[in-house]
């Protein structure tokens, strides 16, 4: 029997839906069934979700699934303390009891927030498609680099300015160790610190032994070694003295501060 042959049916269909989380390696496999589901994507465990209609229609974000899970749910709990730094993906399966290998696709999207309410929250999923309808920026003229610091654009490569540290302590946003001390203050400085499990946090200030994150890792603590990335402050003597990649610097320090069609010349 088919898969289409089983969703229409009225005395064969068995409806259960499974939704794949994915972050990097992270997995979170849940189900609405009653019982663990085995699709060929993996098992898939009985979780409370409610997944609300998905809206087709010509308005931005249209397609928005919006599913109500616990609280204390697996999924939600990224999104307790802070948005996860990078993206958490969704695919939605269905497919019925004893048909498990015929299962389809409904849903492919991204987790865009999760909003808390009493015992519950609330996962918003935007489909892939809707990346289509995203406005461009086009390149601007100021003094500092445009380019993301070891992106393509800027060419340096992240593993020639890489450090591991073993942490000494670790206090909210803030964490020491004598491996940070090694470079002179400020050069971890706008760059960004990678946890064991992969979690990224942008670096606000680096001063001797001591590293302030934008943002609190959960899970981290002394004795945990990290990696930590060389910072930059987009401007030409950085780019020239510190990574030696003037030639690939994008920014205008030049740039008259004074604008003539506003101000005159004089």
């Amino acid at each position: 029997m088919t898969y289409d042959s089983r969703e229409k049916s009225r005395n064969d269909a068995q409806p259960v839906e499974c939704f794949r989380f994915a972050q990097g390696d992270r997995l979170w496999l849940l189900t609405t069934a009653d019982q663990t589901v085995t699709l060929p994507t993996g098992t898939y465990q009985p979780d409370v979700l409610v997944r609300g209609a998905l809206n087709h229609n010509q308005e931005d974000g249209s397609g928005v699934l919006e599913i109500t899970v616990p609280r204390d749910s697996t999924i939600a709990e990224p999104f307790i303390l802070f948005v996860p730094s990078t993206r958490i993906t969704l695919t939605v399966y269905r497919a019925h009891r004893g048909d498990e290998s015929l299962a389809e696709v409904k849903f492919v999207g991204t987790v865009s927030s999760v909003v808390f309410d009493g015992s519950s929250a609330r996962v918003r999923c935007t489909p892939l498609q809707a990346a289509f309808t995203r406005t461009v920026p086009r390149q601007t003229f100021h003094g500092a680099c445009a380019w993301a610091l070891y992106g393509p654009g800027c060419g340096v490569s992240s593993g020639s300015f890489r450090d591991t540290a073993l942490l000494a302590t670790v206090s909210g946003i803030t964490l020491t160790s004598s491996d940070f001390a090694l470079r002179a203050s400020g050069w971890y400085t706008n760059g960004w610190l990678q946890g064991p499990g992969g979690e990224i946090r942008f670096v606000v200030d680096h001063v001797g032994s001591t590293v302030t994150l934008m943002s609190a890792m959960p899970g981290l603590a002394s004795g945990q070694s990290v990696q930590v990335f060389a910072g930059c402050a987009r401007t030409e003597a950085i780019c020239a003295s510190k990574f030696a990649n003037l030639d690939n610097f994008l920014g205008f320090p030049r740039i008259p501060s004074r604008d003539p069609q506003q101000k005159g010349l004089y």
